[in-house]
């Protein structure tokens, strides 16, 4: 069953769907689910992972971050505390709502914010996967996702991104991604048990940067490597692949 729901934060009221089993068929878990950058919660990821979730009777729930989606702010709220602030709401409606465990499935730039989230608030969940982990955001954010230089931007104090919905970002928010370094944050912090799936050829978040990250802790850290897959997995059986991986570390436990 699929339900769209607005969950009030400190800030806004944040967009959000939830993908649950029949109330007659019990629930044994929630997953929170994080888009990427310019994605929403109506990933085709997301999407299929509460479909075959829902048949474990396993929920997910999925919102939009600040300006993407049907988000009700705009760009100039797209900061990392209020990305961070959106997940822990998320996860304290859960808690209020429902007795049960949570994991957390983040793509890209929302692995990206996950990760910073559980060195910075040491958040402890079942289990932590991660799909095409930006691991190095500010250099994706710099060199494959803005469209203009840099200076302008800067002079400007502002530019345009996005797909189905525009985006107008501050330049505040480039500084914030130069100074929340995912591999310097966990030079001081211990990596937890998580998962990582992503494609050797992906051509936005640079798999290199995902294996430097790996080896900070290689026996927490299990990376699952698709073969021939890009970023999004867009390639036949590509995303089936991580969702069916995902599948099997939730329900495993």
């Amino acid at each position: 069953m699929e339900t769209l729901i607005e969950i009030k934060s400190k800030k806004y009221n944040i967009s959000a769907k939830a993908y649950l089993p029949d109330k007659d068929t019990g629930l044994k878990e929630i997953i929170i689910a994080c888009h990427g950058f310019a994605g929403d919660k109506e990933s085709s990821a997301i999407k299929l992972l509460g479909e075959e979730m829902i048949k474990e009777k396993i929920g997910v729930l999925c919102f939009d971050f600040p300006g993407h989606g049907e988000s009700k702010v705009d760009g100039k709220m797209l900061t990392i505390d209020n990305c961070i602030q959106d997940i822990n709401t998320i996860e304290e409606y859960i808690k209020q709502n429902y007795s049960v465990p949570i994991s957390i499935f983040a793509t890209s730039f929302g692995a990206y914010i996950t990760l910073i989230n559980i060195a910075r608030n040491k958040k402890i969940y079942k289990n932590i996967i991660l799909r095409s982990p930006a691991i190095n955001m500010a250099n994706i954010y710099r060199y494959k996702l803005l469209r203009e230089p840099e200076a302008d931007y800067k002079n400007r104090g502002y530019t345009i991104l996005g797909f189905e919905r525009e985006l107008i970002i501050p330049y505040s928010f480039m500084e914030e991604l130069d100074n929340n370094d995912i591999l310097s944050i966990y030079k001081n912090n211990e990596i937890p048990q998580m998962y990582i799936i992503q494609g050797d050829k992906d051509d936005i978040a640079p798999i290199e940067d995902t294996k430097k990250f790996a080896l900070m802790n290689p026996k927490k850290v299990i990376l699952k490597i698709i073969e021939g897959a890009d970023h999004r997995m867009k390639g036949v059986g590509e995303l089936e692949k991580a969702i069916r991986f995902s599948k099997e570390i939730i329900i495993k436990k």
